[in-house]
């Protein structure tokens, strides 16, 4: 706003309404609201006016170039055109209204939000817009605003409206008035962006005439966030500063907020700052934070309809300040607003203040291992805030504690360092910790777990064979149990048999902890028995392999029977008796059954049954010679395998010895002759030296196998 006619003197007023400025110093914003958070502020806004509809009027293409910032003078601000109501919403109860979009992280909430307006009061009677022609009924006091987020709408009514005093404006000042209200609960369940709408903001058209409003809210997550990796202090201040033109400058106080070195960034709301009038500035502890001699220039972030470079109504601006322009501790800044030719006010006023926020990660070189075994944690440190971390204290408990200290991380730095240590006996969450303090004071802290498995692999295996004592040919079978006798899963088994290929299994697959698995396989038996040996093997899942070994041993029996038939004498005159003496003996470890002796002479046959391992039967016969006698006795057994008596032909013992017993014709007795010398006795001399024939008949037998042996003797 430019003040027609001569350039008056300047005038600042902070009303009645805001804490008085003291002699001590400038006047102290009220807050509205104070906290750190894990989020920011977003502020955005725009007008409620716009350039008279009259096409082809010469004036208005002025204002139109005025809307793009082309021109100067008053011809490019809303002083030289008679300003009208925007209206977007074409709701028929608002005379005026536009909106903004208002850009928060899905996710967040709002923490805080506050709705601020201001316009022409149309007073006095001899500026531009006091003379408007038209007005909105009511007054801007009594006014209720129309606020629509999204698609939900409510009417809100001033919690604090202020206007200036008229005995601080000169007779060329236009009387501007600025009110707010709390709207946190209008965006309860709300998150992300959101276009939001206001209108019925109480002012005047005519020329000089401006109205308009700007919406601050506060966003948070309740931790940390990729969009909020750090906290802020955030503070949220009251104002209605006016400054009206003259090259001068007004001082007021924000209190609280307080630099940890990090970004600090404000958000100012004005009104009725021309880009078209150069001079003003804002100023931070005496310093131009805006880098610029034409700071407010009706620009307002997030409009969206009308939307204009230079709406000739409202500021809304958020800059970030140098690392350095507020010491660091302090709480609290100096503003200036400075005019120049320029006329505006200052509504609202909003700051946010980075901290620093410690983040730790922590993993392990390997995540899987073996009691013992070397292991290496990896500890990262980031400071993902914008403020200087110091005095900064690492630790991780994995067994003994490792410790690293790092004296300081500036915003956005990290650090690492690592730990290696012998894994414990079991499972472990090894858990690192990190304090440190921001550059005030505040403490830090944060702590990170990992996950280490410990794992103990093992496999068994057992192997029998049934049955376990076989004849030469049957068949051998065998069990091979594999189990998985450790705490984890086992890949790539595999059973190796050293004898039998039949048993081989080199992919028998999986093996989960505690599972068993049964292979049956066979082999038929040889002449001789033997002991198997099979190996088993399984991979764990850090690639280390893990062996048993179990064996089986079957034997291979062969049935054999001594046979042996003895004659009392060789040689038997007709009528005499010889005694046959019969032995039947089981030389093996197992039990024959079904023994037999037949054949001739009957009288020599016999029954035996079963015979023992080792076991003895011996018998005689008595047989009177009648004529020459030939002996011709078999011996027949079944061998007993595994209590079962084996019924093939070809394991039953089948032994024939024979023996021969001549007949002698009586022999005259010799007539008595008398002898002077006596003749060596003859009483002893063997049968055979008189018997032809006679000798001792060895026979030996094999069948399949199985063997017997009969022997006889004299």
């Amino acid at each position: 706003m430019r003040v027609w006619g001569l350039v008056g003197t300047l005038s600042l007023l902070i009303l009645s309404t805001l804490p008085a400025a003291s002699a001590a110093g400038p006047a102290v914003l009220p807050t509205n609201f104070d906290q750190t958070v894990y989020g920011d502020f977003s502020v955005i806004g725009n007008t409620v006016t716009a350039c008279p509809k009259q096409p082809g009027h010469y004036p208005v293409k002025y204002c139109l170039d005025a809307h793009n910032r082309v021109g100067s003078g008053p011809s490019a601000q809303n002083n030289g055109h008679p300003m009208t109501w925007a209206d977007i919403d074409n709701d028929p109860v608002t005379y005026n209204s536009s909106s903004g979009r208002l850009s928060i992280p899905a996710g967040a909430r709002i923490a805080y939000a506050k709705l601020t307006w201001a316009g022409n009061t149309g007073g006095p009677a001899n500026v531009p817009c006091g003379r408007g022609p038209i007005r909105p009924a009511g007054s801007p006091k009594q006014q209720q605003v129309s606020l629509k987020i999204n698609d939900r709408g409510s009417l809100i009514a001033p919690e604090r409206y202020t206007e200036d005093a008229p005995g601080d404006l000169t007779h060329t000042d236009h009387q501007f008035y600025s009110a707010y209200a709390d709207v946190t609960g209008q965006f309860r369940g709300i998150t992300g962006p959101s276009t939001v709408s206001v209108g019925n903001v109480w002012t005047p058209q005519g020329f000089d005439c401006f109205g308009g409003w700007s919406l601050t809210a506060v966003w948070t997550f309740d931790s940390a966030n990729a969009a909020a990796p750090a906290r802020k202090q955030i503070t949220v201040y009251d104002a209605h500063t006016r400054v009206l033109t003259g090259n001068r400058r007004a001082d007021v106080r924000m209190p609280s907020i307080k630099s940890a070195g990090g970004l600090t960034k404000v958000g100012l709301s004005g009104f009725e700052g021309d880009w078209a009038m150069p001079g003003d500035q804002f100023l931070i502890n005496g310093r131009n934070a805006g880098r610029t001699d034409n700071f407010f220039v009706s620009g307002a972030d997030g409009h969206v309809n009308p939307a204009h470079a230079n709406n000739m109504s409202v500021d809304v601006r958020t800059i970030e300040l140098p690392g350095d322009l507020l010491k660091v501790g302090e709480a609290g800044a100096n503003l200036s607003f400075t005019s120049g030719y320029d006329a505006y006010l200052v509504a609202n006023v909003v700051a946010s203040s980075g901290r620093p926020e410690l983040v730790v990660s922590t993993v392990m070189e390997k995540d899987v291992v073996h009691p013992g075994d070397q292991v290496t944690q990896s500890v990262t440190v980031t400071n993902t805030g914008s403020a200087p971390a110091v005095d900064i204290r690492v630790q991780s408990d994995l067994g003994p504690a490792c410790v690293e200290n790092i004296p300081r991380l500036e915003g956005g730095q990290w650090a690492k360092y690592s730990c290696s240590r012998p894994a414990p006996d079991d499972d472990v969450k090894p858990v690192a910790t990190v304090t440190g303090r921001s550059l005030i004071g505040d403490a830090l802290s944060a702590s990170a777990q990992t996950f280490l498995e410990v794992i103990r692999p093992a496999i068994a295996v057992e192997k029998s064979a049934a049955p376990d004592t076989v004849l030469s040919g049957q068949s051998v079978g065998y069990t091979i149990e594999v189990r998985n006798s450790g705490d984890t899963l086992l890949s790539g088994v595999s059973i190796d048999d050293k004898q039998v290929d039949a048993c081989d299994q080199p992919n028998y697959g999986l093996l989960a902890p505690g599972e068993s698995k049964l292979l049956r396989c066979s082999v038929a038996a040889g002449d001789e028995g033997f002991t198997n040996n099979v190996t088993v093997s399984g991979t764990d899942k850090t690639g280390k392999k893990v062996i048993a070994d179990a064996q089986a041993a079957f034997t291979v029996i062969h049935p054999r029977v001594e046979f042996s038939v003895m004659p009392s004498t060789r040689a038997a005159r007709v009528g005499e008796s010889v005694t046959f003496t019969v032995t039947v003996r089981n030389p093996t470890p197992i039990q024959l059954g079904d023994v037999r002796v037949t054949g001739t002479p009957q009288a020599c046959a016999r029954n035996i049954g079963t015979l023992a391992p080792q076991q003895t039967v011996e018998y005689t016969c008595a047989v009177v010679m009648r004529e020459r006698l030939t002996t011709s006795l078999t011996v027949t057994a079944t061998p007993f395998v595994n209590g079962q008596l084996v019924e093939t032909r070809r394991d039953n013992v089948n032994l024939t010895a024979s023996v021969l017993v001549s007949l002698v014709e009586p022999t005259p007795e010799p007539p008595i002759v008398k002898k002077s010398v006596k003749s060596a006795p003859t009483e002893n001399a063997p049968v055979a030296a008189f018997v032809a024939g006679l000798a001792a008949i060895s026979t030996f037998v094999t069948v399949g196998a199985i063997s017997a042996t009969a022997r006889f003797k004299r």
